[in-house]
């Protein structure tokens, strides 16, 4: 970081200038540095850790003072709130594909729902992945997968999208692919103590 007096002979700069200097102030005193552009990968496998990361940040409030309160060792161990102990703890379980769980230890002992996809069609610029259950049971949250090859066995890399689970009845999710092809899709749906379940059943999206 370069200190300046004087930047741009003026009192003052701020912004960038021809997208290679940006000039700032840093507790009070003007500054100038490269301009650099954030990386943003959306590899396979961080497009499926993200699912699940925003899943877990959304679902921690639902979660009860009882269930929040079982993360509290794992935080002081940590030095962290309860919330962060959670997203480490199920972050950790989700990289080696196994559920997330509300609470710790996971019971792995409750049944997730079996809704399972019954139809994919594209619709515009989207896809329309329909779902539909006879069985609720403790079900927490479904994650879809996507693959551009048939037969594919659903993971970590393929997973596109990670949502609440709260009904049987027919309902219809939708996703906005990174482009037009012919998509193979899947879920599995998992338990509130990090049971997962088996595969929803596969069907296929053509443009």
């Amino acid at each position: 970081m370069v200190k300046l007096r004087g930047p741009m002979f003026s009192l003052g700069a701020s912004g960038t200038l021809a997208d290679a200097v940006t000039f700032s102030i840093c507790k009070g005193r003007p500054y100038a540095r490269e301009r650099v552009i954030p990386s943003n990968p959306k590899s396979a496998a961080q497009t499926g850790r993200r699912a699940m990361f925003a899943f877990l940040s959304q679902a921690w409030a639902a979660l009860s003072d009882a269930e929040k309160a079982t993360y509290q060792d794992l935080a002081d161990e940590l030095v962290s709130a309860p919330f962060n102990a959670y997203m480490k703890i199920n972050m950790e379980r989700w990289h080696n594909f196994m559920s997330p769980t509300q609470e710790i230890p996971a019971d792995e002992t409750n049944s997730g729902s079996d809704n399972a996809l019954t139809a994919a069609a594209w619709e515009e610029n989207r896809i329309k992945m329909s779902l539909a259950g006879t069985a609720l049971a403790e079900a927490w949250g479904i994650s879809f997968h996507a693959s551009l090859t048939g037969t594919f066995t659903p993971s970590v890399g393929n997973c596109i999208l990670v949502t609440l689970d709260t009904t049987i009845a027919a309902h219809d999710v939708f996703w906005t692919p990174p482009t037009v092809a012919t998509y193979y899709l899947d879920t599995i749906a998992f338990s509130d103590d990090g049971v997962k379940e088996a595969e929803g059943g596969e069907q296929t999206a053509a443009p």
